[in-house]
């Protein structure tokens, strides 16, 4: 968008980025939190470390504990390997936590542990491992609902307006939707030649 309210989420998305602090993005579902989270990687002195992204409402809740911090061959039924964690393969980069708001309070106090120690354990071990890692964390629905000490470490917060609040955007990404779907229509016709 090229709107004022955007142009100002892009002040404070290059404000941010020279900075190591976490960063919690609030907006509706479709407003580009996710491009957010990837612009504050790229602008950052992590840009060639690795960005991983995770939605947290779209994994069960026996298993989140697993895919954030790994775990332990044998550490439960079916754990036939070790397995890393988004926390390990994030670390020099930017882990990405999408629709925080749906991880449940006892995560949300391990999560506070990482961010506060940059420490963790995978789960069936006893072991601290190290992550440096930034944490932009992103929801669409009242940041309230996260744990009072999490959301404080969740240091600057950007909003992201929906487009109800910034309708001179509307041709721009009109657009660019079109172009993308002609690039698409174009390469499916270019397989079927």
């Amino acid at each position: 968008g090229d709107s004022a309210t955007m142009r100002e989420v892009a002040r404070q998305v290059e404000r941010v980025a020279k900075t190591s602090v976490s960063v919690f993005v609030v907006g509706e579902s479709g407003t580009g939190k996710e491009l957010v989270a990837l612009s504050v990687h790229r602008s950052s002195r992590r840009r060639n470390g690795p960005f991983e992204a995770v939605n947290c409402g779209a994994i069960s809740a026996q298993l989140i504990e697993s895919e954030l911090f790994g775990h332990e061959k044998g550490s439960f039924t079916g754990a036939i390997r070790q397995h890393k964690g988004f926390f390990e393969r994030a670390s020099g980069g930017t882990l990405f936590l999408d629709e925080i708001t749906e991880m449940s309070l006892d995560l949300q106090v391990k999560l506070l542990r990482v961010l506060e120690t940059g420490t963790f354990s995978r789960v069936g071990s006893d072991s601290l491992l190290r992550s440096d890692v930034r944490i932009v964390a992103a929801t669409n629905r009242d940041p309230d609902q996260l744990k009072h000490d999490l959301l404080a470490r969740l240091t600057l917060r950007i909003r992201i307006p929906g487009l109800d609040e910034r309708r001179e955007d509307i041709p721009l990404l009109v657009r660019r939707l079109v172009k993308q779907a002609m690039r698409a229509s174009a390469m499916v016709g270019q397989r079927f030649v």
